[in-house]
C-alpha cells in the first residue's frame, strides 16, 4: 500500500488531548476515535477517549508486529481486551462497577484495513471511503439524538428574550442574565444540554442489538456482532477518516473545505447537519479529526 496523505488534529489544538488517532503499520492502517466523556466519575486522565485512543493504538502496534494475518473477529477481540484488561488497574472501582455502569467504560470507535486480507472493518461508526464512494456508518441513535438537539437549538434560537428564558426554565436550566448572554452567542449549547441525560442512557444501548443499538469498543463488545466488511482490490483508493469530517472528501484539502464550509454557514449543526455537538468558540473544531488517503 502506498500513503497519499494523512494528519490527525484536536479540537483544543493540543495533541496530547486529542481523543483521535492514526496507526500506520506495515500491514494494518486504522483511525481509532476516542468517544467524548459522558463520565460523571473523574477515573480517566485526561479523559476517557485519550485512555481508549492510547490503548487501542498499542494493541494495533501489537498485531501488527507479531499478527499480521489477524482477520476482523481476531482484531475485534484484541481490541476490545486491551480496554476491558483496563478495568482490572482502577483503584477502589472493581471490574463488576464497569459492568453495572456502562457510561463510566472507556469507549472507541475504530476503522482498521487490513493489507494482508485487503479488508476494511468497520467497528462503529468511523468513515471509510474507496474509490470515492462512502460506505454509511452512522448510528440510529445519533440520528434521533442530532434531530432532538437542532429542533432545540432552532426553537430557542428564534425565541424572543422572554420565550427564550420560559424554555431554558423548562429544561432545567438557569435562567440569569450570563446563562442567557452564553447561549447567544454560542458558549452554551442548550441543545446538547438537553440530550446530555439521552447520550449517557445511551451508553445502554452500546453493543445491544435491536433499533437503537451500536457496536463500540468499550470491554464488553459482542464479538459475534455484524460488522461491516468490505473487500478492496489491487490500485483501489481507500479513506478511512473519523466523524470529526461530518462530510467526507476524496482528498484531504476538500474534506477541510467542506468542513469550514460547514463551520461558517451552520456553526451549530443544527441545520444542514443535525449533529449530537457543535462548533464551540475557543475551539478549532466540533471534534478531533483524523484523515488517511491511501492506495492498495
Amino acid at each position: 500500500m502506498r500513503i497519499v496523505e494523512s494528519v490527525t488534529y484536536g479540537k483544543r489544538g493540543d495533541p496530547s488531548r486529542n481523543e483521535d488517532g492514526l496507526f500506520i503499520g506495515d500491514t494494518f492502517v486504522a483511525v481509532v476515535d476516542g468517544v467524548t466523556s459522558k463520565c460523571r466519575l473523574d477515573l480517566w486522565h485526561p479523559s476517557p477517549g485519550v485512555v481508549a485512543r492510547r490503548l487501542l493504538l498499542a494493541a494495533l502496534s501489537s498485531a501488527d508486529a507479531g499478527q499480521p494475518d489477524l482477520d476482523m473477529r481476531g482484531m475485534l477481540r484484541l481490541l476490545d481486551s486491551s480496554l476491558r484488561d483496563r478495568y482490572g488497574d482502577v483503584p477502589d472501582h472493581p471490574r463488576g462497577f464497569f459492568e453495572a455502569h456502562p457510561e463510566e467504560r472507556l469507549a472507541a470507535n475504530a476503522v482498521v484495513f487490513s493489507a494482508a486480507r485487503r479488508e476494511i472493518w468497520l467497528f462503529g461508526d468511523c468513515r471509510a471511503m474507496v474509490n470515492g464512494r462512502e460506505i454509511p456508518t452512522v448510528k440510529r441513535v445519533d440520528v434521533v439524538l442530532g434531530d432532538v438537539r437542532a429542533m432545540v437549538g432552532q426553537l430557542v434560537g428564534r425565541a424572543d428574550p422572554d420565550d427564550r428564558r420560559r424554555m431554558l426554565r423548562e429544561l432545567g436550566l438557569p435562567t440569569d442574565r450570563e446563562t442567557v448572554e452564553e447561549v447567544d452567542d454560542g458558549r452554551r449549547d442548550v441543545g446538547r444540554e438537553a440530550i446530555m441525560p439521552l447520550l449517557r442512557l445511551q451508553s445502554r444501548l452500546a453493543n445491544r442489538r435491536g433499533e437503537f443499538g451500536y457496536f463500540v469498543f468499550d470491554g464488553y463488545a459482542d464479538p459475534d456482532w455484524p460488522v461491516p466488511v468490505v473487500k478492496v482490490g489491487p490500485g483501489d483508493g481507500i479513506v478511512l477518516a473519523s466523524d470529526g469530517y461530518p462530510r467526507l472528501g476524496r482528498t484531504l484539502a476538500e474534506s477541510e473545505r467542506m468542513l469550514a464550509d460547514l463551520r461558517r454557514t451552520d456553526p451549530r449543526m443544527i441545520h444542514e447537519v443535525h449533529a449530537t455537538k457543535g462548533f464551540m468558540p475557543g475551539l478549532r473544531s466540533f471534534d478531533d479529526r483524523t484523515y488517511v488517503r491511501f492506495t492498495v
